[in-house]
């Protein structure tokens, strides 16, 4: 302290005192979390945001302190968290950064959750409104494409792997973890944050039971340069056209097995209540999310259906983010009956799958984060499309024998692709023989697929006992194995 004839000078005094009322704060802040957490601090977002609504009485500087060093000691645990040996030092770091920027937007929307129908933008950010690929205005699908194009060709992180890939190889790691278990929602629910954090924009989501109502979903819109690109063999046309994969070039033989979501049994999983009744292994025939997601990934088939390289297709994210509006349809009715969605857990002793175990490969969060309202605020769902106006879209109609919005064909003359190339590449590239990891699970198929499916392994002669069918009258496109 600097005095003048022995006086100091007031300002200075003032000054120093903030110093110290600061520290106070922060070794104040210090002692309370170890007088609620003991000798640890919080080790995920969900004991954060519990202290935090614990402090929600203190003054703005403390929560702000509060906040920071929650969020700092977060970022301190574990730093390779999973991640593969062979990301460079600076793919982590990356990594790291986009958990940091979600993790903050996490309490931005937790401090100002009064308003929590209100979607703002954070930073660079648009808000997170998640509409059907096909629905107006065609905009929010370019801006998806040019965020995709953006990460695909920054090849800044070094090791010969782009911003896409880095974040597409994450769902190798928790090809355990993350399946075949009531993990299976909230891990993706997490992983499509991340990603869209990445992206900067919005990621639209593919109701494929729109092309499920055609007579032929091979000839849906999407398989066009407009959208998707070419449905089968390699990628050659569309945004994505010419994209490399660890297993080779991108390939697809669309309509060979598997099938896409169906109108007709989606409601089945919203007329029931808890979470277990639509999670595998829990879940009742024709109720499990995961198995009808299954279904969807078989159907595009090649890259698409390897557990390991699915996500190097850009419509993976649309898929998932379909899943994700069912599920959280799922969840605002479970709230309309008076069950709080945050604490609908699934108990299970599958690898990976219990509440407080940490997301795999996903750094600082647990499975209990993926079930937080506080994450669920984050984004915002258009609805799916429906009849008269159907997104207000070219590109969709109203059948108004069923009532239902059907996707438009694709011009005649549209360039589909090489049938024969795909199965040709994934022998070579050992997709076919599980090189890259396993392949979905099939669930159903649909009657009208192909049964050639470069990746599934091949089936014995099926014998459809029709009579068998529970669903038989309702379901019209749909065979039980």
């Amino acid at each position: 302290m600097t005095c003048i004839s022995g006086i100091m000078k007031p300002e200075k005094l003032f000054a120093d005192l903030i110093v110290l009322n600061k520290l106070f704060v922060f070794i104040t802040l210090q002692l309370f979390v170890v007088s609620i957490f003991g000798k640890q601090t919080p080790t995920s977002i969900q004991d954060c945001s519990d202290f935090y609504g614990l402090s929600g009485k203190d003054s703005g500087i403390a929560l702000k302190d509060l906040q920071n060093d929650c969020e700092e000691q977060l970022l301190k645990m574990k730093p390779t968290h999973h991640n593969p040996s062979n990301f460079t030092a600076e793919e982590k770091l990356y990594i790291s950064s986009l958990f940091r920027q979600l993790t903050a937007e996490t309490w931005t929307n937790t401090e100002n959750k009064q308003h929590s129908n209100r979607f703002k933008r954070h930073g660079k950010y648009r808000a997170r409104y998640r509409r059907e690929v096909r629905s107006a205005p065609h905009r929010h699908w370019e801006r998806y494409v040019a965020g995709v194009r953006r990460l695909k060709f920054d090849m800044s992180g070094g090791g010969g792997r782009s911003r896409y890939d880095t974040i597409a190889d994450i769902h190798g790691l928790a090809m355990i973890q993350a399946h075949s278990g009531p993990n299976f929602l909230p891990w993706h629910r997490l992983y499509l944050l991340i990603y869209e954090t990445a992206l900067g924009v919005p990621i639209p989501y593919w109701d494929s039971s729109l092309d499920q109502e055609m007579a032929d979903p091979t000839k849906s819109i999407l398989w066009t340069s407009k959208y998707f690109g070419n449905g089968f063999g390699v990628l050659e046309t569309g945004p994505f056209a010419g994209f490399q994969t660890p297993g080779g070039s991108l390939i697809r033989n669309i309509g060979s097995d598997g099938m896409l979501y169906d109108k007709r049994l989606i409601p089945r999983i919203w007329s029931k209540t808890r979470l277990r009744e639509i999670s595998v292994p829990t879940s009742a025939p024709d109720d499990g999310l995961e198995e009808q997601h299954n279904g969807v990934h078989i159907w595009v088939d090649g890259t698409m259906d390897s557990l390991v390289l699915a996500p190097h297709d850009p419509i993976f994210w649309l898929h998932h983010c379909f899943v994700d509006y069912i599920w959280e349809v799922f969840r605002m009715l479970q709230v309309s009956r008076g069950i709080n969605p945050a604490f609908d857990f699934v108990p299970s002793n599958r690898t990976g799958h219990g509440v407080d175990e940490e997301a795999f490969g996903i750094e600082g969060y647990t499975n209990r984060d993926g079930y937080l309202n506080s994450i669920a605020r984050l984004v915002q769902y258009d609805p799916t499309p429906k009849c008269p106006y159907c997104g207000f879209s070219t590109d969709l109609y109203c059948d108004e024998t069923t009532g239902y919005c059907v996707s438009r064909e694709q011009p005649q003359g549209t360039y589909q692709g090489n049938r024969m190339l795909a199965g040709k590449i994934a022998r070579e590239n050992g997709l076919a023989e599980g090189k890259f990891g396993p392949v979905f699970e099939r669930f159903r198929w649909d009657k009208r697929v192909r049964h050639d499916s470069v990746t599934q392994p091949k089936k014995k002669k099926i014998i459809v006992w029709v009579k068998k069918m529970k669903y038989k009258r309702d379901i019209h496109h749909i065979v039980e194995p």
